[in-house]
């Protein structure tokens, strides 16, 4: 894991605790793809989701996702409710240039990197009232749960935009 990396989990780790936001924070082996959160007991009885950095075609619009594990994102559907062009999943120079993030690794409290406020945040509608969500705080060995409205609490907190769309 490079310095970088962990730097990003302390400033995100600071940052929910400088903002009150009441989370619990747990390490555990590194975790290559969301899936495999619950056969090893890592999901931590919460929500089990996937972080997806969407942007249009010409990059005039960037929407970071998060949605349960075995969901899938319609882009059609999302292009239509949030009237824009053609979208697609943004480009890796994307992720570390907004997120300061790698494929992998992206997550939504890595937004707190997007000092442009460039990235609209786009969380399943399911997530909203959630009591439990286990996340990556920016790196794979590392979980942070929290609930849905300190998710929101915290994202609104950073200046976040904050959308609930049903995935």
């Amino acid at each position: 894991m490079s310095v970088i990396k962990m730097e990003s989990s302390k400033i995100i780790i600071d940052s929910l605790k400088d903002s009150d936001i009441k989370f619990e924070h747990y390490t555990h082996p590194p975790l290559t793809n969301v899936l495999e959160r619950k056969p090893l007991g890592l999901d931590y009885g919460g929500y089990v989701c996937k972080n997806l950095l969407i942007t249009t075609r010409n990059e005039a619009r960037f929407l970071l996702c998060m949605l349960p594990a075995e969901k899938e994102a319609d882009l059609k559907a999302m292009r239509d409710h949030f009237h824009t062009a053609r979208l697609c999943f943004a480009s890796d120079d994307a992720l570390l240039r907004l997120l300061d993030q790698v494929k992998g690794s992206v997550g939504v409290l890595s937004a707190i990197n997007d000092v442009g406020n460039v990235c609209e945040i786009v969380l399943d509608s399911a997530l909203k009232d959630a009591e439990r969500i286990a996340m990556h705080p920016g790196v794979i060995t590392e979980t942070v749960v929290l609930s849905g409205a300190e998710l929101e609490k915290f994202l609104t907190q950073q200046n976040k935009t904050v959308h609930y769309f049903d995935f």
